[in-house]
């Protein structure tokens, strides 16, 4: 190597060398921009909103114990549906309603031929007799979360649907971003969509005791949720009753009460009149449910006073949709949509009230035509089938043109805890012979069925997972400890606060007596509304079953008596062994199985697959990519 002034010279073969790898560098820069920018730009695509097609719907009649439910005539009634909020998080576990269920709901509503009214209707209809549309629909979105209304606003213009947004007169302060406030509460009452109601001036608990009879007080509702969780149903909403002690008695008089109240309703007035400016016509006292106004007469006296008098109609109970000239316009009824509510789910839930002609909800039309549609009604869709029973009863479909012997079979579970999700093997469309492999009130169940359907087989699922994992005793120690922690974070009286302080510290001392020390176990009760996801396999080979749940072995070589070949059926029931009530919801008589990416393969031969549902190739393809594009973005954001 030489040197010529500044420049250093290269042998010709190094220089050559040099230039194929710059060139090559530049190449490989230029297709990654390239892969780069088309990758966004894709993501882009899928990110853009599109014109979605319009579900698959059915018209039709559930057959009903006399025969077919006929079309309800007449204009002397409507139905009434409420949201307690709307969110676009797809996460089972979530207490509020998902955004493209929600979305879905409504336009089977509206294929179903409701049309919904304004209050000035059911107003002019109780005061005036007032004629109805036929079918008449009244939506509440309740609790007053703003991003709910920012959802439901272009669902309701597509449908052309008008509702009422509830809120809490306490948070029409501007400082509660996440609420509606009384601007705007303003804003959608100037709209062409959205009426606005009251749900009242807070939600607040009082008289709240745990599941172990311990006296947890009166609470605010951050404290109340940090708790909920060591609770069940003994507690009353705070203008429901007196307020108690830690023996249940009375800790105020009548005239105290009566005041107390009274200034509730007096400061929810105050509220509204201070912003938007004006007081809401309709108003929901808040779980009632009593078939008065209150638990107690002088409350419910008192709350009935104060109500009718600062509202034009009240919703006084939950649970049912049908509101007819028989009730009082102060004591209507609503149900309220849960979380778990499939579309089918809502519209079996007004069938069961009005008897009304549905538009079920198909989805998948190509898959639905590969089964037997025997009881209830079904809905495929990518790579799940949801099949609604009857209420207080069942749902059945049977896979066509196919019989089973030996087979390995997958599947997830994802309906909630409390019902009945069946499996039938080597079945006939009666159910009078085969297998039935189910989870029940988080169970795992098989039986032989027959005449009389003999149990061979059953397993908590709770134990299979390693529980008891607390003592009854630890179990309550720590729902005192939270208790004391939710109050020194969320209780406005310092007196309270300084007192939590100081019981924490005292319980800090105390060693509750665990498993190991003898302690009873801790059972958890499976509340209404306890969502299930569990992965099952089933394998059946000749007369041996064998079951894993997570991967894990349940039983294995199960001795099974049997014929030898059958159909296969999925079935779906509501679990009536028990109360079916919650303190949220009071109850629900109909139930949602949710079978996702069922797989049947030969028992023998992995690799021969005898039937599948599984989602399709490329929307596999884009949901990663995206997640990928979504990482992208979130990278750049937090790092630029």
């Amino acid at each position: 190597m030489e040197e010529s002034g500044d420049r250093t010279q290269l042998a010709p073969q190094t220089e050559q060398m040099l230039r194929r790898k710059n060139t090559y560098k530049k190449i490989r820069t230029v297709v990654q921009i390239v892969v780069i920018v088309a990758a966004v730009l894709y993501g882009v695509y899928l990110l853009i909103p599109r014109p979605k097609p319009q579900p698959e719907l059915k018209s039709g009649s559930l057959a009903g114990p006399g025969g077919l439910i006929s079309e309800a005539a007449g204009s002397n009634r409507f139905i009434a549906i409420s949201y307690p909020g709307l969110t676009e998080s797809k996460r089972i576990d979530s207490k509020i309603v998902n955004y493209e269920t929600f979305r879905q709901q409504i336009e089977a509503l509206k294929a179903s031929g409701y049309v919904t009214i304004s209050q000035e209707d059911i107003i002019d209809y109780y005061m005036s007799y007032g004629s109805l549309p036929e079918k008449a629909l009244f939506l509440i979105f309740e609790d007053g979360v703003r991003n709910t209304t920012t959802l439901a606003q272009s669902v309701l213009e597509e449908n052309g649907y008008k509702a009422t947004a509830s809120t809490y007169a306490n948070n029409m302060g501007e400082k509660n971003s996440s609420y509606i406030t009384g601007s705007t509460l303003r804003s959608l009452s100037r709209s062409a969509v959205w009426e606005t109601g009251s749900n009242g001036y807070r939600l607040s608990y009082i008289n709240v005791f745990d599941r172990y009879g311990n006296y947890f007080g009166h609470l605010n509702a951050n404290v109340f949720l940090k708790v909920y969780k060591y609770l069940w149903r003994d507690y009353n909403h705070y203008l429901m009753d007196y307020k108690r002690d830690k023996d249940r008695l009375r800790e105020e008089s009548d005239e105290q009460l009566t005041a107390r109240i009274r200034e509730d309703y007096r400061l929810m007035e105050e509220a509204y009149k201070n912003s938007p400016g004006f007081v809401p016509g309709l108003y929901i006292l808040m779980h009632s449910n009593t078939g008065a106004f209150g638990t107690t007469s002088l409350a419910s006296n008192t709350n009935r006073d104060s109500l009718t008098s600062m509202f034009s109609m009240n919703f006084n109970r939950q649970g049912t949709a049908l509101n007819t000239l028989d009730s009082s316009i102060y004591d209507l009824s609503r149900l309220q949509v849960q979380s778990y509510f499939s579309t089918n789910h809502l519209l079996m839930r007004i069938w069961d009230d009005t008897g009304d002609r549905m538009a079920f909800y198909t989805g998948d039309k190509e898959e639905a035509e590969r089964w037997y549609a025997d009881v209830g009604v079904a809905e495929y869709a990518n790579d799940r089938i949801l099949l609604t029973s009857q209420p207080r009863g069942e749902g059945l479909i049977t896979l066509k043109n196919q019989l089973f012997s030996d087979l390995d079979m997958t599947v997830t579970l994802q309906g909630n805890l409390l019902g009945i999700q069946s499996i039938y093997l080597r079945t006939d469309r009666n159910l009078q012979q085969g297998i039935q492999v189910s989870s029940e009130d988080n169970e795992i169940v098989v039986r032989e069925l027959g005449m009389t359907p003999k149990e061979i087989f059953r397993k908590n699922l709770f134990e299979f997972d390693g529980g008891p994992f607390v003592s009854l005793q630890e179990d309550e120690y720590n729902g005192l400890v939270a208790l004391q922690e939710a109050l020194i974070q969320f209780e406005t009286d310092p007196i309270r606060a300084d007192e939590a302080k100081v019981e924490l510290a005292r319980l800090r001392t105390i060693q509750p007596k665990t498993l190991a020390m003898g302690g009873a176990p801790y059972y958890p009760t499976v509340d209404l509304s306890d969502r299930g996801n569990r992965k099952i396999r089933i394998r059946l080979v000749g007369s041996r079953l064998s079951i894993w749940v997570d991967d894990r072995v349940m039983v294995e070589q199960l001795l099974v008596s049997t014929n030898p070949m059958g159909s296969l059926a999925l079935g779906s029931g509501v679990f009536m062994t028990q109360e079916q009530i919650s303190q949220r919801f009071i109850y629900d008589d109909v139930y949602d199985a949710v079978f996702v990416n069922p797989e049947i393969r030969d028992a023998e031969n992995p690799n021969v697959l005898l039937y599948t549902y599984a989602r399709a190739q490329q929307q596999t393809i884009n949901r990663t990519i995206q997640r990928w594009f979504q990482n992208v973005v979130d990278f750049f954001i937090d790092n630029f």
